[in-house]
């Protein structure tokens, strides 16, 4: 069986993974984070009805956030977490 690494989400990353749980539900939750091994976290959102919406590496959407690349969380809700 993989080793999985586990680490404490940032509070960027925190809010990025509110602001899924607002537009998917709240079945994205921090037990569906996992860390690709660039140590960066990455959740599959799902909607509630069990359909995929997308793929969301919080490590790097907080970061953009945080310095401006992704100016609001409207900005980043219609452009960086739409669905497929």
């Amino acid at each position: 069986m993989a080793n999985i690494r586990r680490r404490e989400l940032t509070a960027g990353e925190i809010a990025i993974l509110a602001l899924i749980q607002r537009e998917f539900g709240p079945q994205n939750s921090a037990d569906q984070v996992f860390f690709i091994d660039a140590d960066e976290a990455v959740i599959f959102a799902k909607a509630v009805d069990g359909t995929s919406g997308p793929m969301a590496n919080l490590t790097n959407l907080a970061a953009w956030r945080a310095d401006g690349t992704i100016a609001s969380d409207d900005e980043l809700r219609t452009e960086w977490l739409r669905t497929i």
